[in-house]
């Protein structure tokens, strides 16, 4: 993107929701431009009057006008960086809300893909840089502007000829800022970057700490991240370097105009062709007019360093989603919960497939279970139910209505989920069970702690249900985290159960817990299972046998070791 196309989209998401503030704001500027030019423009009466003339009233009146001008100023600047600090608050907070829903509404697909971490870079530190392009870079900015014009146009009411030998070095400023600014993004674009990889290997390393020590990586890690940091140090550096040259070199080239101003006022004052007073008038905004022209040398390179995370930023907010509703999608009439897959094919990324023109039947008040070798398609399937993913050629059909003309939020209401890894928040047990019922009262809660034969240990807790289990229920053992997550089913209560290898990582103790469980669980409902062990799937009522994302057997336990195929061998390596 072009910086203006960056610029006429800030202005459109950001900056225009907030117009009625920032013209508020806009106005006090004028006032601080104008307080300012009314401060050097002030000088020449002074001069003239007290000085010159020796007016004894203008001896008061002139420093009662300096006082009062100087205090409109105080307020309204006041007023106006009040106002802008609000608005750049509130843009930092609506790029945030907005690039969190489209994360949490974002395709599985895309977000395996990227690592949370460089999400996280995104939403916390670029989002502040686009804020301070916004606020500190175009709002003050235009303050600058407006003061300089008034300064400048003091100079030239008070003589055009120095004011136009004056502002000789202004296109010079300008090609510095233009040459500054384009590294300025180069650099901010690298250190983002650089950013992003070194949140990436912390995420990793926070998560993976058990593994680093248990192998004695330590020093490799430290290595590793120590290399990142000094790579992010150098970009941030380099940056600042430039951002820092942008106003002492634009002091030196304002140098020449100042000079040439001076030379040519000094031969003018020799001749007795300019009055003092308009002089020392003139110096003054001259002087005044430094500080706003410094400032807008930098602007540059302050609105690079923004655009370069609002690059960033927009690449989030514009990630195209492929799971979307219809226009016109209906609402999930459920009836029975039969579940069918119609000559469905799925790839991802457009490599090899994983599932190839495969049909099943899964039906209603009955489990049926998915067994097969890794990669053969098992959760491929279990995926493309709730819609996490959709088929690239094919159909899904509840009650046999296509899931693709249903409305997400119906089709997924009727859906529970038991993963592998049970997935807690850093809430209380209370919360975690009722996360998807919000309004279950304390009874339904605890029945649903009964049910999946949590309520004994919940209660040995410190603060029972209130007890908060950290991030990721670091206190709890994995069968408690696991009897948990079905209980947060069981509360849900609905008549689609997904259960992607829910015992595989327990212990012969938990998972027999966790088993009598998931089988009360199951009762009466559509039940799809995973499971590698399948000890944990022999009572299932059907059991389908993947092989290279095609069907290779169906039947239920007996019938499949009577055929002599892929579920006996399994069977036979198992036990």
């Amino acid at each position: 993107m072009t910086g203006m196309e960056i610029l006429k989209r800030l202005f459109r998401d950001s900056i225009k929701p907030y117009s009625g503030k920032l013209l508020i704001s806009l106005f006090f500027m004028v006032i601080v431009a104008l307080a300012t030019g009314a401060t050097a423009w002030l000088l020449d009466p002074a001069i003239e009057k007290i000085f010159l003339d020796k007016d004894n009233k203008m001896l008061v009146y002139i420093p009662i006008a300096i006082i009062f001008t100087l205090f409109i100023k105080s307020i309204a600047t006041y007023i106006q960086v009040s106002l802008l600090t609000e608005v750049g608050q509130e843009i930092i907070a609506d790029t945030q809300i907005k690039m969190f829903t489209k994360i949490i509404h974002a395709d599985l697909n895309w977000l395996n893909k990227i690592h949370s971490a460089k999400i996280i870079s995104n939403f916390l530190y670029d989002v502040n840089l686009l804020q301070g392009s916004v606020s500190n870079g175009i709002a003050n900015g235009a303050k600058d502007v407006l003061t300089l014009f008034c300064l400048l146009g003091v100079m030239f009411y008070q003589d055009w000829k120095l004011a136009s030998v004056a502002i000789i070095a202004f296109p010079l400023v300008g090609i510095l800022t233009k040459r500054l600014g384009q590294r300025m993004k180069k650099a901010s674009t690298e250190s983002q970057v650089e950013t992003g990889t070194l949140a990436s290997l912390l995420s990793e390393n926070l998560d993976g700490t058990r593994i680093v020590k248990a192998y004695q990586q330590e020093k490799s890690e430290i290595s590793k991240v120590s290399k990142s940091v000094i790579r992010r140090m150098k970009k941030i550096t380099k940056g600042a370097k430039t951002k820092g040259a942008a106003s002492p070199f634009a002091e030196f080239l304002a140098g020449f105009g100042i000079a040439g101003a001076l030379y040519y006022a000094g031969i003018r004052g020799i001749e007795g062709d300019l009055p003092l007073n308009e002089f020392v008038s003139f110096l003054g905004a001259m002087m005044l007019a430094f500080q706003p022209l410094r400032r807008l040398a930098s602007l540059n390179t302050t609105l690079q360093e923004g655009f370069a995370a609002a690059v960033r930023v927009f690449d989030l907010l514009d990630q195209e989603s492929f799971i979307n509703e219809k226009f016109d999608a209906d609402k999930l009439k459920f009836i029975n919960g039969d579940i069918e897959l119609c000559n469905v094919s799925l790839s991802y990324d457009n490599n090899k497939k994983a599932l190839k023109n495969l049909s099943i039947k899964i039906p209603s008040g009955k489990s049926t279970a998915l067994v097969g070798p890794s990669g053969s398609g098992k959760t491929s399937i279990l995926n493309l139910i709730p819609r996490f993913y959709d088929p690239n050629s094919g159909s899904i059909r509840i009650d046999d209505q296509d899931i693709k003309n249903l409305t997400i939020q119906s089709l997924r209401s009727v859906i529970a989920l038991v993963s592998q890894e049970p997935i807690l928040f850093d809430l209380s047990i209370k919360e975690n069970i009722a996360y998807g019922k919000k309004e279950a009262t304390d009874e339904e809660i605890v029945n649903a702690a009964k049910a999946a034969a949590a309520h004994g240990f919940i209660n040995e807790m410190p603060h029972g249900y209130e007890t908060l289990i950290g991030e990721k229920g670091f206190s709890l053992s994995g069968g408690q985290k696991q009897r948990i997550s079905i209980a947060r089913a069981f509360l849900k209560n609905a008549p689609i159960l997904l259960l992607d290898e829910a015992t595989s990582n327990l212990d012969t103790e938990s998972e027999k817990l966790v088993q009598d469980a998931l089988e009360s669980l199951m009762k009466d409902r559509t039940t799809l299972v995973i499971a590698h062990r399948l000890s944990t799937v022999i009572k299932s009522d059907q059991i389908i046998v993947l092989d290279n994302g095609k069907v290779s057997e169906v039947g239920n336990h007996e019938k499949l070791i009577n055929q002599n195929g892929t579920y006996k061998r399994l069977y036979e390596r198992e036990f």
